[in-house]
């Protein structure tokens, strides 16, 4: 399979209702080789990539890693202006630039003894 060199920008389509989708999603996205930025948003359940990545290997392994129905979105003119008409709640998507320093990722995990003890 051919590498990609250049980077791209690609939309996720992915269902996310809670804090844990959302974290599992990132996780997911952070051990990835080639990601460089992304950000989540919940609210409108799509995920937004940078980087020097394929595309369809990073969907194929958020289907298998998530168990969610992913999908890449197609941006269309007509459908963004139509969009924000609908939307009445504000988001702010939440915004991952390095992986694996950022304490979202330590907060949670097995090694920190301070992590949260209900999961």
């Amino acid at each position: 399979m051919e590498e990609i060199v250049s980077t791209v920008v690609v939309e996720y389509k992915i269902s996310m209702y809670c804090k844990a989708c959302e974290r599992t999603i990132a996780q997911v996205i952070s051990k990835f080789k080639g990601v460089e930025t992304f950000t989540t948003d919940m609210i409108k359940h799509l995920v937004t990539v940078k980087g020097k990545i394929p595309p369809e290997k990073l969907l194929k392994k958020l289907k298998k890693e998530t168990g969610k129905k992913v999908e890449i979105v197609v941006p269309s003119d007509a459908s963004k202006s139509n969009a924000g008409d609908n939307d009445k709640r504000e988001s702010t998507p939440v915004l991952f630039d390095e992986r694996g320093e950022s304490p979202l990722f330590t907060m949670f995990s097995d090694e920190n003894p301070n992590a949260c003890s209900i999961m």
